[in-house]
Protein backbone atom coordinates (compact mmCIF):
# COMPACT_ATOMS: atom_id res chain seq x y z
CA UNK A 1 0.00 0.00 0.00
CA UNK A 2 2.98 2.39 0.77
CA UNK A 3 4.51 1.41 -2.33
CA UNK A 4 1.21 2.70 -4.47
CA UNK A 5 0.98 5.87 -2.51
CA UNK A 6 4.82 6.32 -3.15
CA UNK A 7 3.95 5.95 -7.01
CA UNK A 8 0.82 8.26 -6.97
CA UNK A 9 2.91 11.38 -5.36
CA UNK A 10 5.66 10.52 -7.87
CA UNK A 11 3.49 10.40 -10.63
CA UNK A 12 1.36 13.71 -9.52
CA UNK A 13 5.06 15.79 -8.87
CA UNK A 14 5.60 15.00 -12.69
CA UNK A 15 2.28 15.64 -14.09
CA UNK A 16 2.59 19.02 -12.57
CA UNK A 17 6.41 19.62 -13.29
CA UNK A 18 5.02 18.91 -16.66
CA UNK A 19 1.30 21.35 -16.40
CA UNK A 20 4.50 23.93 -15.34
CA UNK A 21 6.64 23.62 -17.94
CA UNK A 22 3.94 24.05 -20.67
CA UNK A 23 2.85 27.14 -19.48
CA UNK A 24 6.25 28.52 -20.23
CA UNK A 25 5.66 30.96 -23.20
CA UNK A 26 9.40 32.36 -23.27
CA UNK A 27 11.36 31.85 -26.57
CA UNK A 28 14.48 30.59 -27.05
CA UNK A 29 17.64 32.64 -28.34
CA UNK A 30 19.13 29.83 -29.37
CA UNK A 31 16.86 27.93 -31.52
CA UNK A 32 15.67 27.01 -35.21
CA UNK A 33 14.32 29.16 -38.16
CA UNK A 34 10.62 28.62 -37.44
CA UNK A 35 10.79 30.09 -34.48
CA UNK A 36 12.85 33.30 -35.68
CA UNK A 37 11.59 33.35 -39.39
CA UNK A 38 7.88 34.67 -38.98
CA UNK A 39 8.95 37.25 -36.05
CA UNK A 40 11.23 39.92 -38.63
CA UNK A 41 10.63 40.85 -42.56
CA UNK A 42 13.93 40.46 -43.45
CA UNK A 43 15.82 40.80 -46.71
CA UNK A 44 19.75 40.14 -47.56
CA UNK A 45 21.97 42.31 -49.20
CA UNK A 46 24.53 40.03 -51.71
CA UNK A 47 27.62 38.63 -50.48
CA UNK A 48 30.71 40.57 -52.02
CA UNK A 49 33.26 37.31 -50.71
CA UNK A 50 33.58 34.01 -49.33
CA UNK A 51 33.60 35.41 -45.72
CA UNK A 52 30.54 37.36 -46.20
CA UNK A 53 28.58 34.82 -48.37
CA UNK A 54 28.95 32.39 -45.10
CA UNK A 55 27.87 35.02 -42.91
CA UNK A 56 24.62 35.52 -45.32
CA UNK A 57 23.87 31.90 -45.29
CA UNK A 58 23.82 31.76 -41.41
CA UNK A 59 21.39 34.57 -41.23
CA UNK A 60 19.07 33.43 -43.93
CA UNK A 61 19.36 30.22 -42.44
CA UNK A 62 17.85 31.44 -39.48
CA UNK A 63 15.64 34.26 -39.99
CA UNK A 64 14.74 33.20 -43.72
CA UNK A 65 14.46 35.44 -46.54
CA UNK A 66 12.06 37.79 -47.14
CA UNK A 67 10.88 38.88 -50.93
CA UNK A 68 8.11 41.52 -49.54
CA UNK A 69 8.57 45.22 -50.79
CA UNK A 70 8.16 46.08 -46.97
CA UNK A 71 11.10 44.08 -45.79
CA UNK A 72 13.50 45.44 -43.65
CA UNK A 73 17.05 45.38 -45.97
CA UNK A 74 20.38 43.91 -43.84
CA UNK A 75 23.32 44.34 -45.33
CA UNK A 76 26.55 43.27 -43.46
CA UNK A 77 30.63 43.68 -44.78
CA UNK A 78 32.75 41.56 -43.82
CA UNK A 79 36.63 42.97 -43.41
CA UNK A 80 40.08 41.63 -41.56
CA UNK A 81 40.68 43.14 -38.40
CA UNK A 82 44.21 43.08 -36.47
CA UNK A 83 43.80 41.18 -33.44
CA UNK A 84 45.98 41.28 -30.48
CA UNK A 85 46.67 37.63 -29.77
CA UNK A 86 49.25 36.39 -32.02
CA UNK A 87 50.33 35.96 -35.79
CA UNK A 88 48.14 32.64 -35.31
CA UNK A 89 44.76 34.10 -35.42
CA UNK A 90 42.24 35.71 -37.90
CA UNK A 91 40.52 38.95 -37.14
CA UNK A 92 36.81 39.69 -38.53
CA UNK A 93 34.79 43.16 -38.36
CA UNK A 94 31.39 42.66 -39.48
CA UNK A 95 29.79 46.38 -40.47
CA UNK A 96 25.65 45.93 -39.92
CA UNK A 97 23.18 47.98 -41.61
CA UNK A 98 19.23 47.36 -41.24
CA UNK A 99 17.59 49.64 -43.42
CA UNK A 100 13.96 50.26 -43.87
CA UNK A 101 11.80 50.09 -47.10
CA UNK A 102 11.72 54.26 -47.15
CA UNK A 103 15.14 53.98 -47.20
CA UNK A 104 15.51 55.13 -43.35
CA UNK A 105 18.21 53.88 -41.35
CA UNK A 106 17.71 51.46 -38.51
CA UNK A 107 20.58 50.27 -36.88
CA UNK A 108 24.51 50.89 -38.14
CA UNK A 109 27.08 48.90 -36.19
CA UNK A 110 29.75 46.78 -35.94
CA UNK A 111 30.70 43.41 -34.78
CA UNK A 112 33.70 41.26 -34.65
CA UNK A 113 35.40 37.73 -34.36
CA UNK A 114 38.27 36.15 -33.83
CA UNK A 115 39.77 32.46 -34.34
CA UNK A 116 43.08 30.96 -33.78
CA UNK A 117 44.96 27.91 -35.39
CA UNK A 118 48.06 26.10 -34.82
CA UNK A 119 50.86 27.03 -37.79
CA UNK A 120 53.43 24.95 -39.30
CA UNK A 121 56.38 24.98 -41.33
CA UNK A 122 54.70 24.38 -44.65
CA UNK A 123 53.36 27.65 -45.95
CA UNK A 124 50.54 25.32 -47.99
CA UNK A 125 49.64 23.69 -44.32
CA UNK A 126 49.52 27.47 -42.98
CA UNK A 127 47.25 28.88 -45.56
CA UNK A 128 44.72 26.42 -45.49
CA UNK A 129 44.91 26.35 -41.49
CA UNK A 130 44.36 29.88 -41.72
CA UNK A 131 41.27 29.61 -44.13
CA UNK A 132 39.86 27.59 -41.85
CA UNK A 133 40.37 30.03 -38.99
CA UNK A 134 38.65 32.43 -41.13
CA UNK A 135 35.61 30.29 -42.14
CA UNK A 136 35.15 30.11 -37.89
CA UNK A 137 35.86 33.20 -37.38
CA UNK A 138 32.81 33.58 -40.01
CA UNK A 139 30.62 31.30 -38.53
CA UNK A 140 30.97 33.45 -35.19
CA UNK A 141 30.41 36.64 -36.48
CA UNK A 142 27.27 35.36 -37.69
CA UNK A 143 26.01 34.23 -34.50
CA UNK A 144 27.22 37.09 -33.08
CA UNK A 145 25.26 39.52 -35.92
CA UNK A 146 22.29 37.19 -35.19
CA UNK A 147 21.61 38.11 -31.64
CA UNK A 148 21.97 41.54 -32.65
CA UNK A 149 19.45 41.70 -35.11
CA UNK A 150 16.79 40.22 -32.41
CA UNK A 151 17.71 42.44 -30.11
CA UNK A 152 17.93 45.61 -32.22
CA UNK A 153 14.33 44.24 -34.16
CA UNK A 154 12.53 43.27 -30.94
CA UNK A 155 13.18 46.63 -29.06
CA UNK A 156 12.26 48.14 -32.48
CA UNK A 157 9.28 46.07 -32.56
CA UNK A 158 8.19 46.88 -28.67
CA UNK A 159 8.98 50.64 -29.28
CA UNK A 160 6.39 50.57 -32.25
CA UNK A 161 3.35 48.65 -30.12
CA UNK A 162 4.00 51.14 -27.41
CA UNK A 163 3.61 54.10 -30.04
CA UNK A 164 0.39 52.33 -31.20
CA UNK A 165 -0.57 51.96 -27.90
CA UNK A 166 -0.31 55.61 -26.81
CA UNK A 167 -1.94 56.88 -29.81
CA UNK A 168 -5.08 54.29 -29.39
CA UNK A 169 -5.14 55.83 -25.71
CA UNK A 170 -5.23 59.01 -27.01
CA UNK A 171 -7.41 58.89 -29.36
CA UNK A 172 -10.04 57.35 -26.92
CA UNK A 173 -8.74 60.27 -24.52
CA UNK A 174 -10.14 62.92 -27.46
CA UNK A 175 -13.58 61.00 -27.78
Amino acid sequence: MLLFKWISLKSVGSLIALLFLAGCTISPVYSDRSTTSNSFNLAFASPNSRLEQIVYSQLVARFGRSLSPDALLVTVGVTPSSIAPGASSVGLKGAISVTGPSGETIFNGTRSASASYAGSGQSLANQQAANEAAERAALQLAETIRLTLIGVLSARASKTAQQTALQTNQAFAGQ
